[in-house]
């Protein structure tokens, strides 16, 4: 690294080298067998330099010095059609004892063998296949390691190493021309997960989901569980993408300090949670990661940023520099303005008085179609992939081929309650449930 970073300093103003390596072993089920079972192993390295002022960028597989001339050339010639840079590599070491250290890292699940994950897999299936041996399910379990490296020549950079581990299960009943089908997920940096505990809370779900009754139509109370919710959640994320807002396309763009949401409402995006998939040290470009108040109590208080937007915005990078995505070749990719953990804070109910509360409504649990409507404006319109009818406080059975549309950003100006309980959705996002006084509820045929 400090020899590609020496390369690159005598072609180039300013340059940043990053690598990572990572080993996965996935281990997959369908249609209750093991389908694959495999070694997963990703090397690669970036340079990004800054010449005559604008940005250039390559990457290669290659991590040994055979590739760092050619690296150098392609980040140079790549500067010559590159964006006019609106930013300096952070020169702060993220070695400062000051800087965040979130626990992201357990040497136990390094240990876990395949061996164990398909055992982990044989067990979950067990369990709804014991209760319906007609049901299908598939799986997914991973333990994966990875660790980055980045360095600059400003005298900025860091190293991390991080570990992850996942389950699914989906289990799909059919009968007739009725399709059933009951998802979980859930990750962690630390190995405690309870798979056992996730399969019982599918099986529960299917058990719950048998009866199936005919929803109501109009404009009903909507209840969210934190899985259901995650659509809705698209459109903030949008909303307070630091390029979106920068772009004048976000309609939050000139709020920052003003009441928008309902004042029980609090989001942050914090990278320094302990054990969550979206932590770590710091992001992708160097930039100490933060705990970053979206919404206080209703408010905006800040956008997301990594450092060319920010220096676009006439701001500071919030440390959510990310590659592309944040699986597989991200390395390959420009860093971008990308949210690592987002946590909503509880409300004050409790959810069995929630539901017991509702005179009449639905609940959504499971969706389909998330990113259908206009998500910079808030407005959605999704199928209803999983949810259940509620009558006078009681869930009355599972309702099918229905949809609920409205705006986000309206829904969370006027938000009926939350649950005091939480609930991590695939260990990267946490929430209450919501529920919305007046959504509108659709069916096929009306």
């Amino acid at each position: 690294m400090e020899s590609l970073l020496k390369k690159a300093a005598t072609c180039a103003d300013a340059a940043e080298a990053y690598s990572v390596t990572s080993e996965e072993v996935p281990v997959s089920f369908e249609a209750n067998r093991l389908k694959r079972l495999e070694t997963k192993r990703t090397t690669g390295r970036a340079l990004r330099v800054i010449r005559q002022g604008r940005i250039g960028l390559a990457a290669s597989t290659v991590i040994d010095g055979s590739g760092e001339d050619d690296l150098v050339r392609m980040a140079v010639e790549s500067s010559e059609i590159g964006e006019t840079a609106k930013f300096d590599f952070p020169g702060l070491s993220t070695e400062n004892s000051t800087l965040p250290r979130p626990r992201i890292y357990d040497p136990s699940i390094v240990e876990i063998g395949a061996d164990e994950l398909v055992d982990i897999g044989k067990n979950m299936i067990g369990i709804i296949t014991g209760y319906d041996s007609e049901i299908r399910c598939d799986a997914q379990l991973t333990r994966g390691v990875e660790e980055m490296t980045i360095v600059n020549s400003n005298g900025g950079g860091g190293s991390y190493r991080k570990t992850v581990l996942f389950g699914s299960l989906v289990a799909t009943a059919i009968d007739g021309n009725d399709i059933l089908t009951v998802y979980r997920g859930t990750g962690s940096c630390r190995n405690v997960l309870d798979f056992q505990g996730l399969a019982e809370d599918v099986l529960e779900v299917l058990k719950l989901a048998r009866r199936v009754v005919p929803a109501d139509t109009g404009q009903l109370p909507v209840l969210f569980t934190p899985r259901g919710i995650m659509p809705l959640l698209l459109a903030l994320r949008a909303g307070f993408n630091g390029k979106t807002v920068f772009q004048g396309a976000s309609p939050l763009a000139g709020k920052t300090g003003l009441a928008a949401f309902d004042s029980r409402l609090s989001i942050y995006d914090d990278a320094t949670s302990d054990h969550a998939i979206g932590s770590s040290p710091m992001d992708e470009e160097g930039v100490p990661t933060q705990r970053t108040p979206l919404v206080e109590e209703g408010r905006v208080e800040n956008f997301y940023y990594d450092l060319q937007t920010a220096g676009l915005a006439g701001t500071k990078s919030t440390g959510n520099g990310y590659r592309a995505t944040r699986s597989g070749d991200a390395f390959e990719g420009p860093p971008t303005p990308t949210t690592s953990n987002v946590i909503i804070l509880p409300g004050d109910i409790d959810l069995t008085d929630m539901i017991s509360g509702m005179d009449r409504g639905i609940i959504v649990d499971q969706t389909i179609g998330a990113g259908q409507g206009n998500i910079l404006s808030g407005e959605f319109s999704i199928n209803v992939h999983l949810g259940f009818k509620v009558e006078k406080g009681k869930i009355t059975g599972r309702v099918k081929n229905t949809m609920v549309a409205g705006n986000a950003l309206q829904a969370l100006n006027d938000i009926e309650a939350m649950s005091k309980q939480t609930e991590w959705v695939y260990g990267q996002y946490s929430s209450p449930w919501f529920l919305f006084r007046s959504l509108g509820v659709a069916t096929k045929g009306n």
